[in-house]
């Protein structure tokens, strides 16, 4: 098999919708993965043979792993207030992710570890989005208490796949809870969490003080974006815009952001000489790192998955190709959370790396591009290929969720994604330059100033074309 990555991947996938579709306990596909399995083991000899009851195991191990995530254990907290507290009840854990901060107040997801009821306490489990009116002064890995009256969230939202509620389940979140004033207690001296995404959340405080120290608060906030993936600082007057015009994958950290971040990282490595191994093994540990600073959205995690497997692939002087990375990918975000399969962003992501990675080639060959002299212009039809192969593909999908057509993505795209290029260049420069040398980040904040301005002014004139964006009621 050539792409057994990809395929597994694609057989894997097949049994998470099929166990959605028919609802069973995990004992059945549990059993007829194990089952499965062992007649692969007694047919190795025959290999066609072999590998049908393979891809069969893997099939239903989809199944058993979505069914299995659905699969509350007994002191789960959503099981021990299944709709809503009769009275308000005191639960304590600690902050299991950064705190959104908001203007009002903030939200926060807290991994509880104890319901109280008065004077009977309970050990629990489980995540619980907890919505704050205290602003600042909460950060991840601190523990709390928290009072109040938790509920299911509602189920808002008319899209399909898009409701809150679906959203929250999809990241295992059963509960949500609106303490009064007051009612958060910070428990002195509680610490938990991980210390590399300590690490990696305080690097990410220090980047955001020195964005928003050296340029106007618009163009950081999208530099913000574009860098570290945080949009709760930008306008939505400008993330609509750019949903209209099919560019707002720019405000999302993926392939391209971890490319970047790869390639300064690897020329710095070089410039201090070190050796070939211990520079792809620095390298990968700060992919992880960077991951984990952007918030380990799917987008982020694909790419650095894949990153991951090219560097590895170098490691052992492997060819790794583009689809076994991308299989690889699905798989290691799938294996712990097969709820993101059903997410929009997990696929558009996938899907719009496959189209390139499948129908850029093919249209480049057909198109003959390659036998083009002149550079800048085969680098121009090259671009509108790239476009047109993540629009293709990612098109319905855009129409079915967010019901609405871009007819002008493509032209779009032509111009802002070379943009968001530099922008980000400049953006790590400004960065480097900042922790580096000082008096030269000036010059890097002015110049990724006026490259964001004139991107949301180009962005701003394609949105206000006649029928640039079709909205479906």
């Amino acid at each position: 098999m050539k792409y057994p990555l990809a395929c597994g991947a694609l057989i894997f996938s097949a049994g998470i919708f099929f166990a959605d579709k028919i609802r069973l306990s995990p004992f059945w596909p549990g059993l007829s993965t194990a089952a499965f399995l062992l007649l692969a083991v007694l047919a190795l000899e025959k290999k066609q043979l072999c590998l049908f009851f393979l891809s069969l195991s893997f099939f239903f191990l989809g199944g058993f792993a979505l069914r299995n995530a659905y699969s509350l254990p007994p002191n789960h907290i959503a099981r021990l207030i299944p709709y809503a507290a009769p009275e308000p009840c005191s639960i304590k854990g600690y902050i299991n992710d950064e705190p959104l901060v908001k203007e009002g107040g903030s939200s926060f997801v807290l991994r509880s570890s104890e319901l109280c009821r008065g004077p009977v306490c309970y050990k629990c489990r489980g995540d619980i989005l907890v919505y704050s009116r205290q602003g600042k002064g909460l950060s991840y890995g601190q523990e709390v208490e928290a009072e109040g009256r938790p509920s299911r969230p509602f189920a808002f939202g008319s899209s399909p796949g898009r409701g809150f509620r679906e959203y929250l389940y999809r990241q295992n979140i059963y509960l949500v809870m609106r303490p009064a004033a007051g009612g958060i207690r910070v428990i002195s001296g509680g610490n938990r969490g991980y210390l590399l995404k300590k690490t990696a959340l305080q690097a990410k405080e220090k980047i955001e003080g020195l964005l928003f120290k050296r340029m106007q608060a618009l163009p950081a906030a999208v530099l913000d974006a574009m860098l570290l993936g945080e949009k709760r600082l930008l306008p939505h007057p400008v993330y609509d815009s750019m949903v209209e015009t099919g560019t707002v994958h720019i405000l999302v950290v993926s392939g391209f952001n971890v490319g970047v971040v790869a390639f300064v990282v690897s020329s710095l490595l070089k410039l201090a000489q070190l050796r070939r191994r211990l520079r792809i093994l620095i390298l990968a540990a700060f992919l992880l790192f960077y991951c984990l600073m952007t918030g380990a959205t799917n987008p982020v995690l694909r790419a650095t998955v894949m990153g991951e497997a090219f560097l590895f692939a170098r490691l052992f002087k492997r060819e790794a190709g583009i689809y076994n990375p991308l299989g690889l990918a699905a798989l290691a975000i799938l294996a712990f959370s097969p709820k993101q399969l059903f997410d929009p962003g997990f696929q558009l992501s996938f899907v719009s790396v496959f189209f390139i990675a499948y129908l850029y080639p093919k249209l480049k060959a057909f198109l003959r591009v390659e036998g083009i002299k002149v550079k800048l212009l085969r680098y121009f039809l090259e671009a509108i290929l790239v476009s047109f192969s993540a629009w293709l593909g990612t098109a319905l999908l855009v129409l079915y969720y967010f019901r609405l057509f871009s007819a002008v993505a493509i032209i779009a795209n032509l111009f802002i994604v070379p943009l968001a290029g530099l922008i980000t260049l400049c953006g790590f420069s400004l960065l480097l330059a900042g922790l580096l040398f000082p008096p030269l980040a000036a010059s890097f904040a002015c110049s990724s100033e006026f490259l964001i301005l004139l991107l949301l002014k180009i962005n701003s004139l394609l949105a206000s074309l006649p029928f640039a964006c079709i909205r479906l009621s």
